[in-house]
């Protein structure tokens, strides 16, 4: 599970209004009125950021991850290569955050989007996918 991230920019509140775009509430408001209202089952706050896990009700297995950068006023939509085509779980987000520490990643949210895309996978800190592919060179005795 997990593997290369997508990240893709779903909202931006740039134009919106300082006082939705600035405060949590808001911007989660937003989110939920652009996806159909799902069931937030986990929330994150960081200083330059917000982690929100959203779940179709009723759909245990339909999470999805979404990213506020709180400096860009934009909302991102976090998916990976992998098999999880219906959504994710609580279980799903508790391990990303636990095994994978996403969460060095999403406190630092404006390293989500670049050219090299993520690797995240459990037990290992997130890597460019630059880097996760690079020799290791070590050295001789």
């Amino acid at each position: 599970m997990f593997g290369t991230m997508n990240v893709i920019a779903v909202l931006d509140l740039r134009n919106a209004a300082a006082e939705v775009a600035s405060s949590s509430e808001g911007a989660v408001a937003r989110l939920l009125d652009a996806t159909d209202h799902p069931k937030i089952e986990k929330w994150v706050q960081l200083p330059k950021a917000l982690f929100v896990f959203l779940v179709v009700p009723g759909d245990p297995e339909s999470g999805a991850f979404y990213v506020y950068d709180r400096h860009t006023w934009v909302w991102y939509w976090v998916d990976f290569d992998d098999e999880k085509f219906g959504g994710y779980s609580v279980s799903d987000f508790d391990r990303l955050v636990r095994e994978c520490r996403f969460l060095d990643l999403v406190e630092q949210p404006r390293l989500l989007t670049g050219q090299a895309p993520w690797i995240v996978t459990p037990g290992c800190r997130p890597q460019r996918s630059a880097d996760a592919t690079a020799p290791t060179i070590g050295k001789s005795a």
